[in-house]
């Protein structure tokens, strides 16, 4: 089973109909898809990509699935997700790296994600989730996945707990997945 499906199947033990969620990096729109299928119709998600062609992509997958009405799509970092979100979250997913497919030279950066990664958190309500995938196989991947391993050890016992999971045989730099899971 791929990185992704995982997080896929820790998302839909979480959300249900109703719940509010976050796209931390909307990317081909796969996370978005998923996230608006579980919080149906009476539920809301947000979604953030710094490149237009990648919310592009994931207008259209809304689009084609009929849920176009549930997600809002914001062409800017993921940083900014705590100044746009007003509302609690039941959920956040973000995948760290570049695009596939896209531009390999447009990536997220260390500073940008751990910003994110602390309004995301705050976020959060209690019992909800947060996956955060890191792909570091790219000129910057390295220190972004230790600033994030840095802020994981760093979170206080009594937020929540933190799990990581990884593909230990595998060579060139296999992903990483972080769960939080708040209190």
């Amino acid at each position: 089973m791929q990185m992704v499906e995982r997080v896929h199947e820790f998302l839909s033990e979480y959300l249900k109909p109703g719940d509010r969620a976050v796209d931390a990096t909307a990317g081909n729109g796969w996370d978005t898809l998923k996230l608006c299928e579980l919080v149906g119709d009476s539920g809301k998600v947000y979604a953030f990509d710094i490149q237009e062609e990648a919310i592009e992509h994931t207008r259209e997958r809304l689009k084609e699935a009929g849920l176009d009405d549930r997600a809002e799509l914001f062409v800017c970092s993921h940083s900014r997700a705590g100044e746009i979100v007003t509302e609690p979250i039941r959920a956040f997913t973000m995948n760290l790296g570049y695009l596939p497919g896209g531009d390999k030279s447009i990536v997220t950066r260390m500073e940008s994600t751990i910003s994110a990664l602390r309004s995301l958190s705050d976020l959060l309500c209690s019992g909800g989730i947060g996956t955060i995938l890191i792909y570091y196989g790219h000129e910057g991947g390295p220190a972004e996945k230790e600033a994030v391993e840095e802020f994981m050890a760093s979170m206080p016992a009594n937020w929540g707990q933190i799990t990581r999971m990884e593909i230990v045989n595998r060579k060139n730099c296999p992903p990483i997945l972080y769960m939080m899971e708040k209190k």
